[in-house]
C-alpha cells in the first residue's frame, strides 16, 4: 500500500483537506427558565454542544436567520436587527445619521416581519444566502456570546420595553365590544389588566405592539409576566387595560365575545446559521 495515499485523508493537527466548510448554528431560546430573556435586550451566552476547532484562517458567512416573536418592522428602528457576536472579529464600519454606536461592528439583518399576524409564527429574515461576516483566526470556540437588538439598541423581541418577556394576541373580539379612545398607538403602555373590576396579581405591565382601530378583532400586546388563557376566556365582566381606557366587554351571560381567545406566551427565539470556510 502506498503510505502517502493512506495518509492523504488522515486528520493531523485538526486539519481536514477534504472539507473546507463547517456549519455553525446559534439557537437562542427565550423561555421562562432562561436567565436572559430576549425581551431584555441583554447579552446571551450559549455553550456549544461540542467545541468548534478552527484549524486555519477562515471566513464566516451568514446563511440563514429565522425568528419567532420578534418585533414587527412598523417603525424605522425595527427595520433591521443588530447582531453582535463576541467570538467573531466583526469589523464593520458605519456612517449613520443616528444609532451609529449600536450598528458599529454589528451584523445588520433585514427585518422581514411586517405584520402582527405573524407574531406567533416563524419569520425568515434574510433575503439572500452566503453573506460575508468576517475572518476568523485558528482557535477553539466553546461558547457564543453577544447581543441582538433593533437598530436603535432597544430589544428586538416583545416590544421595546426591557421588562417585557411575553407576547400575546387577544383575539375573537366583536367590533361592537371594543371600547375606548382610538386609535391605540404602537408602544402605548398599560399598568395592569383587570377582569370584572379585579386587577390581576401579580401586577401586569406591558404595551401594545401595533396600531389598532376600534374595528380591530385582535389586540396585540406584550407583558412582563405570563398570562393564562383561562383568565380571559369564558369569564364574565369587562377586560380593562389599566392606565388606558381600552375595554373589552366579555359578558358571557349576554353572549358577548363568545369566541374570545388568548394566544401566545410561548417565548421568543432566533436561529442563525453560519458557514465557516477555510481559506486555501
Amino acid at each position: 500500500m502506498n503510505t502517502d495515499e493512506y495518509n492523504y485523508y488522515k486528520n493531523t493537527g485538526f486539519r481536514n483537506t477534504r472539507n473546507r466548510k463547517r456549519i455553525l448554528i446559534l439557537d437562542v431560546d427565550d423561555t421562562d427558565a432562561n436567565d436572559t430573556h430576549l425581551g431584555s435586550g441583554d447579552e446571551f451566552n450559549i455553550e456549544l454542544f461540542e467545541p468548534l476547532i478552527i484549524d486555519k484562517q477562515s471566513e464566516v458567512y451568514l446563511d440563514n436567520f429565522i425568528s419567532f416573536g420578534g418585533n414587527i418592522s412598523n417603525i424605522p428602528e425595527n427595520s433591521g436587527f443588530c447582531l453582535k457576536i463576541n467570538e467573531f472579529n466583526i469589523n464593520s464600519n458605519v456612517a449613520s445619521s443616528s444609532h451609529s454606536n449600536n450598528m458599529f461592528n454589528s451584523i445588520i439583518i433585514p427585518n422581514e416581519h411586517n405584520s402582527v399576524s405573524n407574531n406567533h409564527s416563524v419569520v425568515l429574515h434574510k433575503a439572500k444566502k452566503f453573506n460575508y461576516i468576517c475572518d476568523i483566526n485558528p482557535g477553539k470556540i466553546g461558547r457564543l456570546s453577544g447581543r441582538i437588538t433593533n437598530l436603535k439598541g432597544d430589544p428586538a423581541f416583545h416590544g421595546t420595553i426591557t421588562t417585557n418577556n411575553f407576547t400575546y394576541a387577544l383575539t375573537g373580539i366583536a367590533n361592537t365590544e371594543l371600547e375606548g379612545t382610538f386609535p391605540i398607538v404602537n408602544n402605548q403602555a398599560f399598568t395592569n389588566i383587570s377582569i370584572d373590576g379585579s386587577a390581576l396579581s401579580p401586577a401586569v405591565t406591558g404595551n401594545f405592539l401595533a396600531h389598532h382601530e376600534n374595528t380591530a378583532d385582535t389586540l396585540h400586546f406584550a407583558t412582563n409576566v405570563a398570562l393564562t388563557a383561562s383568565q380571559f376566556e369564558n369569564n364574565d365582566g369587562d377586560i380593562m387595560f389599566v392606565g388606558t381606557d381600552i375595554k373589552v366587554d366579555n359578558d358571557v351571560g349576554d353572549n358577548k365575545n363568545p369566541n374570545l381567545s388568548l394566544l401566545g406566551g410561548t417565548g421568543a427565539r432566533f436561529i442563525a446559521e453560519f458557514s465557516i470556510i477555510a481559506r486555501e
